[in-house]
């Protein structure tokens, strides 16, 4: 492998810099889903200087969901770097600079310095940081506003927590369907859910309303399904409010009533107020549906399957 060119390391160098300075960017407009892409899906975050402890690995969405349960507690985050450090060795990006930070909380502020460590990998043509480190060297006023910025944190949590928890609450949904958990699948929606289903055959359900109704609805399923696939290829598409998701999945059962495979694609609109399902609008091509149970179209079945996804 060649050496790259001068061009080529600065471009390097500006790149990992504009990270950097993209993480506190992030952190002091609050703007998680940002931060998300300067991270890789694994990290190691050692801030035991400032906090006691030992450093640990997450997973990028685990850390992103800490610091989104702390940040948004102040009524300011502001910080400051300087002094940047980059030298690339081996593909891996050793890179420090000072901060100063400074977080607000009503009267009380809080001011830390100290030295940032990073090591970054090139993923898909851009770093990704996978390793951090925070070094105190001084603290000025009242670190005991963090609990309380915790408290606050938790009472009125941001859009990206709610967005997340709505978007989890769709995938023990799915993950439910596929390991035939009905117990798990009954705790997913709350007392006043609504499935409605428009493109339902003729003869299937094309609303059911109550938790209890669509626990009956669904409750065939393990006798119906053997091998089923819903979340290798779910994808999840922001909307404005983030208790509202959409959700585009396949769907690969086997039914177990004809032996033939059940194919569908599907759109999902869900409304996931405090973690749990309340109402979902399933679009579905009715087709597949009567192919996989073996169906008629226009026949009125004697007994119709009370369990389609």
């Amino acid at each position: 492998m060649s050496e790259p060119s001068e061009l080529e390391l600065a471009k390097d160098v500006a790149a990992i810099t504009s990270v950097i300075e993209g993480v506190v960017n992030c952190f002091d407009r609050g703007d998680y889903e940002s931060l998300a892409t300067l991270y890789s899906d694994h990290v190691e975050m050692d801030y035991s200087s400032l906090f006691g402890g030992t450093a640990h690995k997450k997973t990028r969405e685990q850390q992103l969901m800490d610091w989104a349960g702390l940040l948004p507690g102040f009524d300011l985050v502001r910080h400051s770097l300087a002094d940047f450090n980059v030298r690339i060795e081996e593909g891996i990006a050793i890179t420090t600079c000072s901060v100063v930070g400074q977080l607000y909380l009503g009267e009380k502020v809080w001011e830390v310095e100290g030295l940032y460590q990073f090591r970054l990998h090139k993923r898909s043509n851009h770093w990704r940081i996978f390793k951090q480190r925070f070094v105190l060297k001084t603290e000025n006023g009242n670190g005991d506003i963090v609990e309380a910025a915790k408290d606050r944190a938790k009472g009125h949590p941001p859009p990206f927590v709610k967005r997340r928890k709505a978007q989890a609450a769709v995938v023990r949904f799915l993950k439910a369907l596929e390991n035939k958990d009905m117990d798990a699948l009954a705790d997913v929606w709350s007392e006043k859910a609504v499935q409605d289903m428009p493109y339902s055959p003729d003869g299937f359900p094309d609303v059911v309303e109550g938790k209890n109704n669509l626990i009956k609805h669904y409750s065939a399923w393990p006798e119906n399904a053997g091998e089923a696939d819903f979340t290798s290829n779910l994808k999840f598409y922001p909307m404005m409010s983030p208790e509202w998701v959409f959700a585009e999945f396949t769907g690969e059962v086997e039914i177990l009533t004809t032996g033939r495979e059940y194919n569908q694609i599907y759109g999902g609109l869900f409304h996931v107020p405090h973690g749990k399902i309340q109402y979902y609008r399933e679009y579905f091509n009715p087709e597949p549906f009567r192919f996989a149970y073996d169906i008629e179209e226009g026949k009125e079945p004697d007994s119709f399957p009370t369990s389609e996804p």
